[in-house]
This record gives C-alpha cells, sequence and structure tokens, in this order.
C-alpha cells in the first residue's frame, strides 16, 4: 500500500536527512510551487526561438522553408527526446536529471542569440531540445506524486507554469534583443542556475516505481501496461496530436505572422504572449472543473472553445485578433493538464512515460507538420496556410467522444 503523501515514504535514513526534512517542512504545495518555477524556466527558453525567427532571417537571409527547418528541429528534439528519457527517468528517478536538463538546455538554448552560423544555430537547438526533453517527465512524474487525491489540478498548475514560461518567454526575448542585442541572452541562464538550486535543495527525493529485477523486466511490464490500455491511449494521443500541430504552428509562426500583416515584432511578441497567458489560465480551468465535471467532458469541451476561437481569429484584422487569441488559448489548453491526468491515470507505475506520450511523442509527430505548412505559406502566405489548422481540432472534436466515460466525480 502506497502511502498518503510522497513525503511519508520510507527512505533510508542516511540519504540527505537535512534535505528530507526541507523537503517535508515545505510540504506538497511547496515543492509544487518549484516545480512551477522548473516548467517555467524550461518553456520559457524553448519559446526564446519564436520571436527571434525573423531577426535570425534577417542576419542569415533565410526562408520561411529554412525558418520552419529550426522549429521543426527544436520541436522534435524536444518531443521525440521525452519517451526515451522518459523511461530512464522511472527506471532511474534519483539521479539528478532535472538539475542537468535545467542547466544544459539553458546554455544551449540560449546561445541561437550569439552564435555565427545557421548550422550552429540548428546544433544547438538539436541538443538544446534533447535537454529540454529530458526535463519534462522528471518534472511532471514528481507533480503526479505530490497529491493521490487532487493529482488533475496538482499537474494542471504544474502544467500552468509551462504555458505561463511560453507567454512571457518572447517578451523576454524581444525585450532583451532589443535593448542589448540577442547576444546577451545568456543572461537567462542566471534564473535557470537559480531553478536548478532550488529543485536541489526544495524537492524531495522522487518515490521508485516497484522493484522489476531487472532492466528487461521493466520493459516488459511497461509494455505489458501498454497493451492492456492500448485503445483509450492511442485515442488520446490522436487527439492530443491533432491539438499539437494547431500548438506548434501557432506558437512558432505567430511573431512572424504579424510582421508578415504589417503589424511589428512588439505585436507579434503580444499575440504569442496574450495565447499563452491565457493558455495558462486555460489549463488551470480544466484542471479544476475536471475534478467536478469529469476529464472527458472538460477535453470535449476544450476542444469545441478552441474550434470557434480560432476561426474568428483567422478571421479577423490582425489587432482584434490579439484579443481573440485570449479564447483561443483557454480553449486550447483547457485540455492540456486533464489529458496528462488521464494518461497517468492509465499508467499508474510508469508516469513520465505517460507524460511523455502527450508532451513528447505526440508534440514530436505535430511537428512534421511544420515544414508542409511552412512550405505553403511561401506560395500562399502564412494566414492562408493557417487556416487547415481548423480542420484538425475538428477530428480531435471527433476523437474525444471516444475517450473512456468516468463516474463523475463528487
Amino acid at each position: 500500500m502506497s502511502p498518503a503523501n510522497p513525503y511519508e515514504a520510507a527512505q533510508p535514513l542516511e540519504a540527505a536527512p537535512v534535505r528530507v526534512a526541507r523537503a517535508r517542512a515545505a510540504g506538497p504545495w511547496g515543492a509544487l510551487a518549484i516545480l512551477f518555477l522548473a516548467h517555467f524556466v524550461v518553456d520559457s527558453l524553448v519559446s526564446f526561438l519564436s520571436p527571434l525567427l525573423p531577426l535570425l532571417r534577417e542576419k542569415f537571409q533565410l526562408s520561411l522553408g529554412a525558418a520552419g527547418v529550426l522549429i521543426s528541429i527544436l520541436s522534435l528534439s524536444n518531443a521525440l527526446a521525452q519517451p526515451v528519457t522518459a523511461v530512464v527517468v522511472d527506471r532511474w528517478p534519483r539521479l539528478p536529471w532535472l538539475m542537468v536538463g535545467i542547466v544544459g538546455s539553458s546554455l544551449l538554448l540560449t546561445s541561437i542569440g550569439w552564435l555565427p552560423s545557421y548550422g550552429l544555430i540548428a546544433a544547438a537547438l538539436l541538443l538544446g531540445g534533447c535537454l529540454v526533453g529530458l526535463c519534462h517527465p522528471d518534472m511532471a512524474s514528481r507533480a503526479g506524486e505530490l497529491s493521490e487525491a487532487r493529482r488533475g489540478l496538482a499537474l494542471s498548475v504544474f502544467v500552468t507554469g509551462g504555458r505561463l514560461g511560453f507567454s512571457f518567454g518572447p517578451l523576454v526575448a524581444i525585450g532583451v534583443a532589443k535593448l542589448w542585442g540577442m547576444e546577451w541572452l545568456w543572461l537567462y541562464t542566471l534564473l535557470a542556475l537559480g531553478a536548478a538550486v532550488a529543485v536541489h535543495r526544495g524537492l524531495p527525493e522522487p518515490q521508485s516505481p516497484p522493484a522489476s529485477g531487472t532492466q528487461a523486466g521493466a520493459l516488459r511490464g511497461l509494455w505489458s501496461a501498454l497493451r492492456e490500455v492500448r485503445l483509450p491511449i492511442s485515442i488520446l494521443i490522436g487527439l492530443t496530436l491533432c491539438r499539437a500541430i494547431v500548438n506548434v504552428n501557432l506558437m512558432g509562426f505567430l511573431p512572424t505572422l504579424y510582421v508578415e500583416r504589417g503589424m511589428g515584432l512588439w505585436s507579434g511578441g503580444a499575440a504569442s504572449a496574450v495565447l499563452l497567458f491565457f493558455g495558462g489560465l486555460g489549463v488551470m480551468i480544466g484542471g479544476v472543473l475536471a475534478d467536478r465535471f469529469g476529464k472527458r467532458n472538460i477535453i470535449i469541451l476544450g476542444i469545441a472553445l478552441s474550434i470557434f476561437s480560432l476561426i474568428a481569429f483567422l478571421a479577423s484584422p490582425p489587432t482584434l485578433g490579439i484579443l481573440v487569441l485570449a479564447a483561443v488559448g483557454i480553449g486550447m489548453y483547457m485540455p492540456m493538464g486533464v489529458g496528462i491526468t488521464l494518461a497517468q491515470e492509465l499508467l499508474p507505475r510508469n508516469r513520465g512515460f505517460a507524460s511523455s506520450l502527450t508532451l513528447g511523442l505526440a508534440w514530436g509527430m505535430a511537428s512534421l507538420s511544420v515544414l508542409p505548412i511552412s512550405k505553403a505559406a511561401e506560395s500562399v502566405g502564412l494566414l492562408g496556410a493557417f487556416w487547415i489548422l481548423p480542420g484538425f481540432l475538428l477530428l480531435a472534436f471527433f476523437l474525444a467522444f471516444f475517450l473512456p466515460r468516468e463516474k463523475r466525480p463528487r
């Protein structure tokens, strides 16, 4: 029988008693605040690329297709690394994966401001994305352990940290670039170091998974668990993939879209900030409502709202469109934390791997859509190419009705 609170889990007396005492004193919500900060920092680093694309295109004379390659490299390396790193994190959870990922990704992803060539930037994005992929399964697994009774809310708070990071990251990148130049982005690594110290000093040791004898035994256990839930997990991955296609392209090209429409870099950064700030609010709304009305119902509601609001955004003039993006963000991200919670409930002994299927695998496959959409945009413009995106949301809406029904929470 597992303890009600992970802080009460049995741990060797010789294993960092001061650290364990400090973590217990902080309580689960103190640990959640640290995970919120870590997720904020990691995802803000990922969001630096998008607002700087217009400057990088000018610096290296890049086409939209070449810029799209950079977005794909970062998204793919981040997303496709997660299922692999999740197996490692679930198997050896007490190694300092999260600290290595935070510090390493900050050094690499801020280097895009000063690296002298397109090829070096592509390499930095590849390695930095892999280290970001190392962080997410570790953070999501720890967040899922904090509260059995309120796991949906805890995971939604954790995910909100990432959405707010995505929201404020573009403003940080643009502010630094305008005031001092892109090469000074490395200053952000100081905040990343602070987050790594907070992780080391403030988080309890993660719980070890049930013993499986050998590495091969652990992998067989994971494969067996996946086979048992293959239908609902496939449906969940499918609808997450459809939502992620919309997310990846909006986050990657919103600043470029606004520059293309004559609104300037700050307007593009503001559009991204509005989308992702209200996306963070949507994650929180989804987590609170899911505990009351059920995860499946909230996923359906969020996707429905995102369909109507995205069409409204595409049909609006750019200034009004910034306001409409608030509704797009709420609808797009309302199902996000709920989907992670559902995946972890389907695979309770492999929480890091479960989160990697929605945060990693689906987003990695979605990144492949950036290249054809950016190529189409060279002919019809970004706005014209974006009219395909509501179709993916319609497919996600259809798939959501095949998710397993739940007993309504009381």
